[in-house]
């Protein structure tokens, strides 16, 4: 599936749902982007999530990062029978670059981790706990 900018598909072999965007977006397509995955995976029942940003030239759109820390990602607690564990996949040229928001664990369910290498992101999404 293709929309906001970004290809959305489901591997259950992995298991994950990869969203990897593939142009520079607005903020309304990347909170639009960020629904669409959400609606993905309810849809596959799938709380491992890889983000690739490989192509964004932008990681930190401030209005969207602070949506994402207080809105977006406490909406994720207990949606899947496991917390949700998301990967970033960047670009080497942007890792220094933050990339969501300071999110409590204490408010959301979810892992976040970075990731330069796209195998070490899947190895950490497929790993147990």
């Amino acid at each position: 599936m293709h929309l906001h900018g970004l290809d959305l598909l489901h591997r259950p072999d992995l298991p994950a749902l990869i969203a990897r965007w593939q142009r520079e977006v607005t903020p309304a397509e990347l909170r639009a982007g960020y629904e669409a995955v959400l609606a993905a995976a309810d849809a596959a029942a799938c709380g491992r999530w890889l983000l690739d940003l490989r192509r964004r030239e932008d990681l930190t759109e401030p209005t969207v990062n602070a949506w994402f820390g207080a809105v977006f990602a406490p909406s994720l607690r207990g949606r899947y029978p496991e917390a949700v564990r998301l990967a970033f996949l960047v670009s080497p040229l942007r890792a220094g670059q933050a990339v969501t928001a300071i999110v409590s664990a204490a408010d959301t369910d979810c892992e976040i981790a970075t990731f330069t290498d796209e195998a070490a992101a899947h190895a950490w999404l497929a790993r147990e706990g």
